[in-house]
């Protein structure tokens, strides 16, 4: 008997445990693509994402010459582009949300590539966008510190699409916008949307569906940069419907005689002193956790396992 309890004793405890980490654990949500810059030969190539997320890692991959190759870890064999990637490259954590490839020296033989990663919390994964890779520009190119990911709004609601971009020597930036029909940037278009020459755009939000837009940065010397692909998606406009029910209260309120509402206007403006605002309790349960209901249900239940045990030892 006692080898029993200690065995269910064991088993809710590691439940109590593992609900709280399953249930805490989200999916991760990529909030800065990698970038497409086109950098002169033999300079240091810089390809970042950002995450939102706990515990995440990062796996780079490359496709190159119609191979794909991981190179995170460039400890093993030479691969084929490591020759032409610098005198030094490899992957960068640069902060718990931050990452990073770099090429110190990426030689014009890699341009035309596609760099990639994939973020994982050890639960969950998630793929950035594929980026090309642009070598043979004169000019060091401008870096594109944040642009939206990915956009979601209401059919005729406002959408509205920044890209905030530096340079090194502080030279002027220019901007232009672009759209893509089949998600790529081989593909692209301009825009014509009026604000198509300032660092936002202002998108066409009347029709349901996704369009894709891109965001070519240019700096006074010559260097460019073109951003990630970011997907607008354009849903239905929620109609909000009036309760049948309220609208016959109200129509019965409005029929009453004058003097009823001017009593009813009398009596809201005098508040009664014991009367406090209650919280719609309803309201609060919906936002309470389902592992919490999960875990109170186990500690009570190796709860109830212990009395029985103590009773039954005892009557023993």
């Amino acid at each position: 008997m006692r080898k029993t309890f200690c065995l269910m004793l064991f088993v809710l405890m590691c439940c109590m445990l593992t609900i709280p980490a399953m249930a805490a654990s989200e999916e991760p949500v990529i909030t800065l693509q990698p970038q497409s810059p086109n950098y002169p030969e033999y300079s240091v190539a810089i390809y970042t994402v950002k995450a939102e997320g706990t515990n995440l890692k990062a796996t780079w991959y490359m496709e190159w010459l119609g191979k794909t190759y991981t190179i995170s870890d460039v400890g093993g064999a030479m691969q084929d582009w490591e020759p032409y990637a610098g005198e030094s490259y490899g992957a960068r954590k640069l902060d718990d949300n931050t990452f990073a490839f770099i090429f110190e020296g990426i030689e014009y033989d890699l341009d035309g590539a596609y760099i990639w990663c994939v973020i994982e919390d050890g639960h969950y994964s998630v793929t950035s966008q594929k980026n090309r890779i642009s070598v043979g520009n004169e000019n060091m190119p401008p870096e594109i510190v944040s642009i939206p990911s990915e956009l979601t709004v209401e059919q005729g609601d406002l959408a509205e699409i920044r890209c905030v971009a530096k340079t090194t020597d502080g030279s002027e930036l220019s901007f232009l916008w672009y759209e893509t029909d089949t998600g790529k940037r081989e593909d692209i278009r301009a825009v014509n949307r009026g604000t198509e020459t300032a660092d936002y755009l202002i998108c066409d939000t009347d029709n349901v569906g996704t369009r894709n837009y891109v965001c070519l940065v240019e700096s006074a010397n010559g260097g460019m940069t073109y951003s990630s692909v970011v997907p607008v998606t354009v849903t239905e406009k929620q109609m909000i419907t009036a309760d049948p029910n309220n609208s016959h209260e109200s129509s019965d309120e409005n029929t009453k005689p004058s003097e009823t509402n001017t009593e009813t206007i009398v009596t809201d403006e005098v508040p009664d002193a014991n009367t406090t605002n209650t919280p719609d309790v309803q309201g609060s349960n919906e936002g309470f956790p389902w592992w919490a209901i999960v875990l109170l249900c186990v500690v009570t239940a190796g709860i109830g396992f212990g009395v029985a045990f103590v009773v039954i030892k005892k009557k023993s």
